[in-house]
């Protein structure tokens, strides 16, 4: 995700729980392939969001699978631009209203709801 989604989010929501990977895993796991950030992710409980929605919840679904399971992934639909900044933010923050308790392991959900 961009760091401009980030700031975006933060206008809605200053409070959000939400960083930029690179600054909050000091850029090291920001070119790592799809399963060694999400086993990077779950050592830091950290949810991971994106519009990799192939191959990201493909390796999460094979994580789970094996038994090493992942924090939690949220994927954006093909209907949200990957520039459309506000509109993600808005979708992000609504849902995590809803979703903020939920356990995450090994879920993997999609913005916007279907």
């Amino acid at each position: 995700m961009s760091r401009w989604f980030v700031k975006a989010r933060t206008r809605l929501q200053a409070d959000f729980p939400i960083i930029h990977i690179a600054d909050g895993m000091q850029g090291i796991r920001r070119t790592s392939k799809d399963t060694g950030l999400l086993r990077a992710l779950l050592d830091h409980d950290l949810i991971t969001v994106g519009f990799d929605r192939r191959t990201m919840a493909k390796h999460a679904g094979e994580l789970t699978s094996k038994g090493s399971g992942h924090a939690g992934v949220i994927l954006f639909r093909r209907s949200v631009l990957q520039m459309d900044y506000g509109k993600q933010s808005r979708l992000l923050v609504e849902f995590w209203r809803e979703a903020a308790d939920w356990h995450w392991g090994d879920r993997i959900q999609y913005l916007p709801k279907g």
